[in-house]
């Protein structure tokens, strides 16, 4: 069942674009900051028990009514994951962003590409066309993985609770980023802790998907690889593996290595297709 819910939102997130506008998080963060702001006073709110407190009461929502509709009925349980999954997931089609920014650097719009590349990496960008060229393919490797890789392994492994568990650490993270408070780094600890398993099986996915020889090699230049920071790892990994040289073209973005990081992701979520397929027929997930 977990294939079919996995393809079915997979082909809604590419045949229906305007779904993201229904991914809206505004009242996750008016709840998160009004629960924290009713904490006051309360030493443990800033650290990892404030942090189970917000999260913890959705998940448990979330596995509540899982667990009464699949009392009802199994249909009921599957549509309702169903939804979970197509609501978690992005909550930005990657690819139309991608090609929205090397549509706007093609005719010379700079500023448009700007912006745009600020959404694909997450952060703000400012600078030459190269140089947010070169953050685009970096965004794409790590935001593929917050996008797309992480809700369908924490829903393959937890279900609607998993990628609900998943898609709320990313956005609470993103939403205390500005914030130094106990608060916030346990955030940021969470989001550290739900990354790292997607992570690394995403890298393998890259080593399979692309040339894995140069992947396997960057490998080696990490001592203690399963501790490396899961973002630079995802980034080396993926540069690696589509062995790609920049043009020497001087003062042109470098768009051939999007196109071909972009191409790595679409293969690397083949192979986890593939991977999916088979374990689901031998009986090892459903």
């Amino acid at each position: 069942m977990n294939l079919i819910s996995i393809l079915i939102a997979l082909a809604v997130e590419t045949f229906y674009p305007q779904i993201q506008e229904l991914r809206r998080f505004n009242w996750f963060y008016r709840y998160s900051d009004t629960l924290y702001q009713r904490l006051e006073g309360q030493s443990w709110r800033d650290g990892p028990v404030g942090i189970i407190l917000v999260v913890g009461s959705i998940i448990f929502g979330v596995w509540l009514v899982d667990a009464m509709l699949a009392g009802v009925a199994t249909a009921f349980s599957f549509l309702f994951g169903l939804a979970v999954l197509i609501f978690t997931l992005g909550p930005r089609d990657l690819a139309m962003e991608v090609n929205e920014f090397t549509e706007a650097v093609e005719r010379g719009d700079y500023e448009a590409g700007e912006i745009i590349a600020t959404r694909i990496a997450g952060y703000d960008i400012s600078g030459s066309p190269i140089e947010a060229t070169r953050h685009v393919m970096e965004g794409i490797l790590v935001q593929s993985n917050v996008r797309i890789f992480g809700i369908l392994l924490w829903f393959m492994l937890l279900g609607p609770v998993g990628a609900v568990l998943f898609r709320l650490s990313c956005e609470l993270k993103n939403h205390s980023a500005d914030n130094e408070s106990g608060y916030a780094a346990a955030a940021r600890d969470l989001y550290r802790i739900m990354i790292w398993l997607p992570t690394h099986l995403v890298v393998l996915g890259f080593a399979l998907a692309g040339s894995f020889v140069d992947t396997v090699s960057l490998w080696k230049s990490y001592n203690e690889i399963w501790k490396t920071d899961s973002e630079a790892l995802l980034i080396e990994s993926g540069i690696g593996a589509i062995s790609h040289e920049p043009h020497d073209e001087e003062g042109t973005p470098d768009l051939e290595g999007v196109h071909q990081i972009m191409a790595l992701v679409k293969r690397t979520l083949l192979v986890w297709l593939a991977a999916l397929a088979l374990l689901t027929l031998t009986g090892w997930v459903f």
